[in-house]
């Protein structure tokens, strides 16, 4: 019987044999590649996205690498997009193993000049969404003992000129990382931070201006999946609340 196999349990709801993860942001970048590392290692996936087309890609290519997954289309700000994919993950699998908030913008700029919509977007994604989804997700977390991996930064550890609205989003994830882990210890929940330094992708690209061969020295999407996993899996240790660094 294959690791993926399904069977049918409850009031006839499908449910999964595998851990599920549920990854927003999963179209590109740290999510794509995050998805992509947990499908290595047999969970299924619900691929939470805001761009349909970058969403079905990456399931898509999951499902050809013989993964069970599930996109959904999700503005992780929009009020009911986080419960709508949380429920899309218990009506397909019946159960959800880990949260990775992963879904990010930047725009980078001086404070006093930088516009209105831009900041308001930044705090809506970075952080308000985070805690959005965590809070859609908690209880069915709870009941599988699981755990959520925040996708922060090193700029939540260390602020930076022009990029004060971006850093104080990802502060408030490693704040909102901190607060959870002890909430949610009586739950048996466990939750993290990763704070990855620049990372190749498409947003950090754009923000930073880097282009050609000055890609060489940034982290690989990979490293940062890799950790994420590790994390959830347990073949990486740390306390729960922690900030773990990926620098390489």
């Amino acid at each position: 019987m294959s690791r993926r196999d399904r069977r049918i349990g409850g009031a006839g709801r499908p449910r999964s044999s595998a851990p599920v993860a549920l990854v927003t942001g999963a179209g590109r970048g740290i999510g794509r590649a995050t998805a992509e590392a947990f499908a290595a290692e047999g969970w299924s996936i619900v691929v939470a996205e805001l761009r349909p087309a970058l969403g079905r890609r990456t399931e898509r290519a999951l499902r050809r690498a013989g993964a069970d997954t599930r996109f959904v289309a999700t503005d992780v700000a929009r009020p009911g997009s986080a419960e709508r994919a949380v429920r899309t993950a218990l009506a397909r699998f019946g159960r959800l193993d880990c949260l990775v908030n992963n879904a990010g913008v930047v725009t980078p700029g001086p404070l006093a000049r930088l516009p209105r919509p831009a900041l308001d977007r930044m705090v809506d994604v970075n952080l308000k969404g985070a805690l959005l989804v965590s809070r859609a997700a908690i209880p069915a977390l709870a009941r599988a003992r699981g755990s959520i991996v925040n996708v922060a930064s090193q700029l939540g550890k260390q602020g930076l000129g022009d990029y004060a609205a971006y850093c104080a989003t990802k502060f408030g994830v490693v704040g909102l990382t901190q607060a959870l882990a002890g909430e949610l210890s009586p739950l048996g929940i466990r939750v993290w931070a990763v704070c990855p330094g620049l990372v190749d992708t498409q947003l950090a690209r754009r923000a930073v201006g880097i282009t050609g061969r000055e890609r060489a020295g940034l982290i690989r999407p990979a490293s940062v999946a890799r950790a994420i996993v590790g994390l959830a899996t347990g073949h990486r240790a740390a306390p729960s609340g922690a900030a773990v660094d990926v620098l390489r």
